[in-house]
């Protein structure tokens, strides 16, 4: 039976169950879609997450038979270009069978220009990671194919009926780089608070730090997510040598793997840290990364503090939070309109200093302002990143016509 509401696509590269890991207000925005009469179909490869009971009754599944590897960097890589290749293609076939709208969840380079040749409905983009910064631009060779594919990507954006960014600091550069200010929504990501939340059992706290080969006497810092260079997890782990000889008893685990590993593990050896710095690796799913969260005292948000690094706000700051760990933030932009200094954790300069140092000696002498910390970070998670709260605000707009969505003017 047709609906009488819109025809919704949902583009997402690595498949509709990774989707849902990498936004856990999905479920809650088909469902809202769909109350609100509107047909939803999901589109991308096949990844290694299957999906949610029940999601799959109310989406349409379109998955093609590639399969994609996100814990091998080549794979991803590879698959991103045929994904590229892959848009013009599936435009023509979102044109053809009557599509009103498009939302594609990622920033990958090119997609938006490539989709809008063949697709010309009402499209949608969520402008998030800024690739071409990370991976061309700090490469010399690199630099002028980058700034080609910047300005294809500038140019695409103006003319997109919808850009969603986490963070108004994204907002703002979007609206320099000369895309209208009302065509932007401001979302926070959001995150799965009953997967993500702090361990009250002090015995199963213990297992889960005894898996980790951590004592109770450790204050345990933690990283995680895809280890390239601009994660700055190298200058982390310089950072914990000059720790290690004022406060020993502080351990760092770096959950996750990627093209930077590499140079991890040899400044680790080069400056004698392997006891105090334990490299996880990939964990199997969600539920183990919450776990390795809860094992640890602070979490710790780091980035090298490039251009695009100051537009959005990363799953590592809101799991954090979620599992109510008080955190230790890199200053930027984006971050800076999360955490707050005192409150929530303390900020410090991307080059990893002296201020870092400090900072850090704050948190270790005052298990208390910890705790407090950690409390009000939950608390924070819970108000502002709850996956129904960010739902609402896709759904909204997603499902309304062009005229209205420039009426509209939702806080969050």
């Amino acid at each position: 039976m047709k609906s009488s509401g819109p025809k919704i696509a949902i583009l997402f590269r690595y498949g509709c169950g990774e989707h849902v890991d990498f936004l856990p207000a999905l479920p809650y925005l088909v469902e809202r879609l769909r109350n609100g009469g509107a047909e939803v179909h999901h589109f991308g490869f096949r990844g290694g997450r299957s999906m949610p009971g029940g999601l799959a009754e109310k989406v349409r599944i379109h998955e093609s038979f590639v399969r994609v590897k996100r814990s091998s960097e080549w794979d991803k890589r590879v698959k991103a270009f045929l994904w590229l290749l892959t848009l013009p293609w599936l435009g023509r076939r979102l044109q053809r069978e009557g599509f009103d709208r498009v939302f594609v969840d990622e920033t990958l380079p090119l997609s938006a220009w490539l989709l809008r040749k063949t697709y010309k409905g009402h499209l949608s983009f969520t402008v998030h990671d800024f690739f071409i910064d990370i991976y061309w631009m700090q490469r010399p060779w690199l630099r002028g194919p980058g700034r080609w594919v910047q300005a294809l990507d500038r140019s695409a954006w103006q003319k997109l009926d919808l850009i969603f960014t986490r963070v108004e600091a994204a907002k703002r550069y979007l609206i320099s780089e000369g895309v209208e200010a009302d065509r932007i929504r401001v979302l926070p990501d959001s995150v799965d608070l009953s997967t993500f939340s702090p361990e009250t059992n002090p015995d199963h706290r213990r297992d889960l730090r005894e898996k980790w080969g951590l004592s109770a006497e450790d204050v345990v810092l933690v990283h995680h997510g895809i280890m390239h260079p601009n994660k700055g997890n190298v200058r982390l782990v310089e950072a914990m040598a000059r720790v290690k000889s004022i406060s020993p008893q502080v351990k760092l685990l770096l959950i996750g793997d990627g093209p930077e590993m590499p140079t991890l593990r040899r400044r680790r050896r080069e400056l004698g840290l392997e006891e105090q710095v334990i490299l996880c690796g990939w964990l199997p799913g969600l539920s183990d990364i919450a776990d390795a969260l809860r094992a640890a005292n602070i979490g710790v948000v780091m980035r090298r503090g490039l251009k695009g690094d100051h537009f959005h706000v990363t799953s590592t700051l809101v799991h954090n939070l979620a599992v109510g760990l008080p955190l230790l933030a890199v200053r930027l932009d984006g971050v800076c309109e999360v955490v707050v200094e005192g409150e929530t954790g303390y900020l410090f300069g991307p080059e990893c200093g002296h201020e870092f140092d400090g900072k850090l000696q704050r948190l270790i002498r005052d298990p208390e302002q910890r705790r407090r910390m950690g409390e009000r970070a939950r608390a924070l998670a819970e108000n502002r990143f709850s996956p129904e709260r960010i739902a609402e605000g896709y759904a909204e707009v997603l499902h309304s016509s062009r005229q209205f969505l420039r009426a509209v003017d939702t806080d969050f």
